[in-house]
């Protein structure tokens, strides 16, 4: 607290002038900092709604971009179940050719054993066996007859068995033959799948390129408003600065004035006493009084009309 006890009434005058002339001082500097400022924020504000307004048009896109992302999931979800479907049959496909394979070497090997044809074979087993049948040969030539049939029969039975294979092995052929369709009808609905899911992907980058370019001049105008605030955060700090010297001067000038109130009524409370004594001395004297002297001398009490 000020103690202004002591002061004059001149010096505390020139203190309130001093006072006055800083408030106005300071009062102006805020005038012209918010006017500075006001400049300042208008390049904001513009700067702003600009850079929102791109933020705005990523977050479209963005949601787009996602639309098209989600439909390349679905469908690569959907090849990778073909895939699997596709290992499938070809696993089935290997295990029918392992099987031709197998058969292959049993048929090629019966081959090795019937030396030749059915049709002949059996002409030769034929023709061997009716002569087997004669009753004119030697016993010799019919041990040897029997040789030849049980060589003979048993070429037949490989024949035999190695066309029952060759049979089967032509089904089996038949088979494999079907799941070649089936894999070249999954490989082609797997190249048309990975054709779209291609289509969605590089429509998803096209647009996620373009939110990289948005993105690009939201920053820069995003640069640019951080560089104003960078301007303007000083010109905030010396205005409250201002504004707090505004009213700690404020504060002080008050109570200076107050003083000088005080003093201004002592004054007056001075002269009224003195117009007070001047009054009565008057009327004392003379018994005769102005409008002014009698209110003074009613006020103190001096005259009651009622007496």
């Amino acid at each position: 607290m000020i103690d202004v006890s002591g002061l004059s009434e001149g010096e505390i005058k020139n203190k309130v002038n001093v006072l006055r002339q800083h408030i106005d001082h300071k009062e102006r500097e805020i005038k012209n900092h918010y006017y500075e400022m006001n400049l300042h924020n208008k390049g904001a504000k513009d700067l702003r709604g600009k850079r929102d307004e791109l933020h705005e048009q990523a977050k479209v896109l963005r949601d787009s971009a996602s639309g098209y992302r989600q439909r390349r999931d679905e469908v690569n979800k959907k090849i990778a179940e073909l895939k699997k479907q596709r290992e499938e049959v070809r696993d089935r496909r290997s295990g029918y050719t392992d099987k031709i394979g197998e058969l292959k070497s049993l048929r090629d090997n019966l081959n090795n054993v019937a030396r030749g044809r059915l049709e002949s074979l059996t002409n030769a087993y034929r023709s061997e066996l009716e002569k087997f049948s004669s009753a004119d040969i030697s016993l010799e030539y019919e041990q040897s007859l029997f040789k030849r049939l049980h060589e003979l029969g048993e070429r037949l039975e490989a024949i035999r068995k190695a066309n029952e294979i060759h049979g089967e092995i032509g089904e089996i052929f038949g088979k494999v033959d079907e799941f070649h369709q089936d894999l070249d009808a999954v490989n082609a609905l797997i190249q048309d799948m990975a054709a779209e899911s291609q289509e969605n992907h590089e429509a998803m980058r096209n647009i996620y390129d373009g939110v990289d370019e948005i993105r690009s001049r939201a920053d820069e105008y995003h640069k640019r408003l951080v560089e104003i605030y960078e301007v303007t955060k000083p010109m905030k700090e010396k205005i409250d600065a201002a504004k707090k010297s505004v009213s700690e001067a404020r504060a002080e000038l008050d109570i200076y004035l107050d003083r000088m109130k005080d003093i201004q009524l002592s004054r007056d409370e001075r002269k009224q006493e003195e117009k007070h004594v001047a009054a009565k001395e008057k009327f004392n004297k003379s018994g005769r009084l102005s409008l002014e002297d009698l209110r003074l001398l009613m006020e103190n009490n001096e005259i009651k009309f009622g007496q």
